[in-house]
């Protein structure tokens, strides 16, 4: 099963592997934080972005987040743990999708 091919807004293109569409499951830390900027999640100072490098959220971790694990890294915010859990569903439902097209495609 392939993973998700959405793309951080804002990610710098230069090469051609970098203009495909990257699996969310396969982003670095920097581009999780390029992507909750990109949402306003990641405004400068907020709480989202400092756990984010703090615990250096990999693609792979962002979809597996809970609002437990959320809030043991410190999002005291509710409304905030669960604007960034239906962001995190649309990227899974993204990633569902493409799966689906992929199959359909073969």
């Amino acid at each position: 099963m392939e993973e998700s091919q959405a793309e951080p807004a804002g990610l710098e293109k230069g090469s051609k592997e970098e203009e495909a569409r990257r699996p969310v499951a396969q982003w670095t830390a920097a581009e999780v934080c390029v992507w909750l900027r990109g949402k306003t999640l990641g405004t400068p100072g907020s709480p989202l972005l400092e756990a984010a490098n703090s615990h250096a959220i990999s693609g792979k971790a962002l979809l597996r987040l809970s609002e437990e694990t959320l809030e043991r890294m410190g999002i005291a915010s509710k409304s905030l743990r669960e604007e960034l859990l239906q962001e995190i569903l649309l990227l899974r439902i993204q990633q569902e999708m493409e799966d689906l097209l992929d199959i359909s495609d073969e």
